[in-house]
C-alpha cells in the first residue's frame, strides 16, 4: 500500500490512529500467541470499515505480524462511529462494546432519524448517514472498566455528557502515565468548530462540564477528536473555542428573540443560521433544528426562555422583566 505511514499514524508505543472523516484509534495488545488489536469507532459506511481493514493488514504486514480484531471500542453510538461495525465483525468475528445508554440507537438506528425529526423519519432521514444497519452490542463497557494491555499499558474510560445520550473517552495509559485519549465528538478542533461552528449537541450546559473534564486529565500527550485535526498537548485552547462557539450560539438564540415578542422553533433556527451565514440543506437543517432545541430546553430549564402555546402554535419568548 502506497504511503502507509500516512495512513496509520503512530502516537505512542502500541497505540496509533487511521486519519479518515472520523478519525479511527487503533490500539495493540501483544500476547503469547498474536496481536489483539482494539479500534476505537469504525467510520460510517462499509467502505470505512474496508479501508480500516486494509490498512492493518498492509501495516502488519509491512511489520511481518498477524494480529487478531479483538473488538470495537464505541464512543457512541452516532452512525459515523459505528456504520461500518457490522462489516468489521462479518469479516473478522470481533466483539462490539459500547457505553450502555447508546445500545438503543445502535441496535434500533431509526431512534437517530426519529430525534432529529420528531417522529417517523422521512427518507432523506433514513440514509446511511443517520441510519446504519443494527448494530448488536456484545459488552457493555463503562467509567468502572480498566483493560490491561502488554508493556503495562491500560485502556480506561470517561463519561462525558452533552454530545449524545452516553459518550465515553477513551483512555490509553503508558507505564508512565502518559495518556493518548479518544474523546469521540465531545471536543473539536480549531479547524472542525471554525467551520462547523454550530455542531450537533444534545445539551450545551453539559458539552461545557465535559470539556471540563477533558481538561483535567493530567499527562495528554495526544488527544484525537474522531473529526478533524489531532491536539497534542494544546486541548485547553480548543476546550475554549468550543466554549466560546456554544456561548455564541446561547447568545444569538437570546437575540432572536429581542426582535420580536415571540417566535417559532423554526424562526429561531432561521434567524441563528442567517446570522452564521449559513444555506441549509436538508440534513444541515435538521441538526441544527435539533441542536438549538437542544439549547432552548436548558434555557426554558434555567428560566432564561419561556414557551406557550397559542393559535395552535408554540411559541417562545423573553421572561418578563419585574
Amino acid at each position: 500500500m502506497d504511503n502507509l505511514s500516512a495512513r496509520i499514524i503512530e502516537l505512542s508505543s502500541g497505540v496509533f490512529v487511521i486519519p479518515g472523516s472520523t478519525n479511527v484509534g487503533v490500539i495493540t495488545n501483544e500476547t503469547k500467541s498474536s496481536i489483539e488489536v482494539f479500534l476505537v469507532d469504525s467510520g460510517c459506511t462499509e467502505i470505512d470499515g474496508e479501508y480500516v481493514l486494509d490498512v492493518l493488514k498492509a501495516f502488519f504486514e509491512q511489520q511481518n505480524q498477524s494480529f487478531t480484531l479483538k473488538a470495537l471500542l464505541t464512543t457512541h453510538g452516532h452512525a459515523d462511529h459505528c456504520g461500518a461495525h457490522n462489516f468489521l465483525r462479518e469479516q473478522t468475528g470481533c466483539q462490539i462494546w459500547a457505553p450502555k445508554h447508546e445500545q438503543g440507537a445502535m441496535e434500533t438506528p431509526i431512534i437517530q432519524g426519529s430525534t432529529l425529526w420528531g417522529g417517523f423519519p422521512p427518507h432523506e432521514l433514513r440514509t446511511l448517514f443517520f441510519m446504519p444497519s443494527p448494530t448488536c452490542v456484545d459488552r457493555f463497557i463503562s467509567e468502572n472498566d480498566v483493560i490491561k494491555l502488554s508493556d503495562s499499558r491500560t485502556i480506561s474510560f470517561l463519561p462525558l455528557s452533552g454530545h449524545s445520550y452516553e459518550t465515553l473517552c477513551i483512555i490509553i495509559s503508558d507505564k508512565n502515565e502518559r495518556k493518548v485519549i479518544f474523546p469521540g465528538d465531545n471536543i473539536f478542533p480549531r479547524n472542525e468548530i471554525i467551520e462547523h461552528w454550530i455542531p450537533l449537541i444534545l445539551n450545551p450546559v453539559e458539552y461545557m462540564e465535559s470539556l471540563d473534564k477533558l481538561c483535567e486529565i493530567k499527562d495528554v500527550d495526544w488527544c484525537i477528536p474522531s473529526h478533524g485535526d489531532f491536539l497534542k498537548k494544546n486541548i485547553y485552547e480548543a476546550a475554549e473555542l468550543n466554549k466560546i462557539a456554544i456561548l455564541s450560539t446561547r447568545m444569538c438564540i437570546l437575540d432572536s428573540l429581542k426582535t420580536k415578542k415571540r417566535l417559532t422553533a423554526e424562526e429561531i433556527v432561521k434567524y441563528v443560521a442567517d446570522k452564521n451565514d449559513m444555506k441549509l440543506s436538508l440534513s444541515q437543517f435538521m441538526l441544527i433544528n435539533s441542536t438549538v432545541k437542544s439549547y432552548i430546553s436548558v434555557m426554558h430549564d434555567a428560566r432564561e426562555i419561556k414557551m406557550e402555546v397559542s393559535d395552535n402554535k408554540l411559541y417562545f419568548s423573553l421572561p418578563v422583566q419585574k
